[in-house]
């Protein structure tokens, strides 16, 4: 008996300290003979990944210069989002239910209606503040937001998402926001929308002149050049060519005379460079394409480079309010200031 329980006993232990050591080399065997992930393979060589490209390759600079990378570092720290940037300050219907106190720079974004203004504001901005719909004319007031805000202090630079005109406007909009755009004092530059697919319709061609009327600062963004540089996304996504950059360059060139038409005296034509973005295809996660240039533009435009835009008063020509709509307005003919003070939406 005492045989048979030592057998049984010995029987259980060496089944008991062989397992463990199975399963050990079963765990070794598995963890050895795992295949590690190949590496990503690396792109042609005659494509460019967009986050390697500067400025200079998709925008068109030839009366200014174009930032350099403390720049751009600069201003994407700026409009970095906090607990106070960005936030809605105010939005109006009404030109005379704006806040006429505020000592802080503005700039407006404006373009026919669905060129993606206000998708392109959010991606500035880094939330998701402005409404955006497929459908035109879904912005219907004047809204503020500051940027650069500190706990306790007022915002460095507003930024004011205007109605679009175009398809889905009304004119009393455009009458309010003509108001604005010759009035504000506070306005350093308005940034014109064009559609990149489209290129400068006959609205925008009027819109420009009205600028240059009025002697109002502007600038012209080209939104969706993510069109120009390829017919599907997936294909910028897996990088450019130099005949893509090349593409979206000849179409910029093409603008230059149309926002600096020679030979034509409205006034002031817009500043000397152009911008282009995409509201689809970002050069890394959440940094869309042409976004810092932008900021940097804004910034440039509110004085934090040293080179503050001010409209030149007129105090002779000034009207009732002092603005200086009424100063560029004097040089033009009544009948012919009247018409041109209504901002036709066709």
């Amino acid at each position: 008996m005492k045989k048979c329980l030592f057998s049984l006993t010995t029987a259980l232990s060496q089944r008991t300290f062989s397992s463990p050591t199975t399963t050990t080399n079963t765990i070794h065997r598995t963890l050895t003979t795992t295949a590690a992930p190949s590496p990503p393979s690396p792109l042609p060589h005659n494509k460019f990944q967009l986050i390697d490209l500067s400025p200079t390759e998709l925008n068109y600079y030839w009366d200014t210069q174009a930032p350099n990378e403390s720049q751009l570092a600069y201003a994407d720290k700026i409009f970095e989002p906090s607990r106070h940037s960005p936030i809605k300050q105010w939005t109006v219907a009404k030109f005379r239910a704006m806040p006429m106190s505020s000592m802080t720079p503005e700039v407006a974004f404006l373009g026919r209606s669905n060129v993606g203004k206000s998708s392109l504001l959010n991606n500035v901005m880094g939330a998701e503040i402005c409404y955006t719909s497929s459908k035109p004319g879904r912005t219907t007031t004047m809204n503020a937001f500051g940027i650069g805000g500190t706990k306790g202090g007022e915002s460095k630079v507003l930024l004011l998402d205007l109605p679009g005109y175009g398809k889905g406007s009304r004119t009393e909009w455009g009458d309010e926001i003509m108001k604005y755009l010759k009035r504000r004092k506070q306005l350093r530059r308005t940034f014109v929308l064009i559609d990149g697919q489209h290129g400068i319709k006959r609205s925008d061609e009027g819109m420009l002149e009205l600028f240059r009327r009025y002697a109002i600062p502007h600038q012209v963004i080209v939104s969706k050049v993510d069109k120009v540089l390829a017919k599907r996304r997936p294909q910028i996504m897996s990088g450019v060519t130099k005949a893509n950059m090349l593409a979206v360059q000849k179409s910029l060139e093409k603008m230059k005379p149309l926002i600096q038409p020679v030979g034509r005296l409205e006034g002031p034509p817009a500043l000397g460079e152009i911008l282009t973005c995409s509201s689809e295809v970002y050069r890394s996660h959440g940094d869309y394409l042409g976004v810092s240039p932008i900021r940097w533009a804004i910034l440039a435009a509110a004085g934090y480079d040293g080179k503050m835009e001010v409209k030149v008063e007129q105090p002779a020509a000034s009207g009732p309010d002092g603005s200086t709509a009424a100063a560029a307005a004097a040089a033009v003919p009544a009948a012919e200031s009247k018409e041109g003070s209504r901002w036709e939406f066709t």
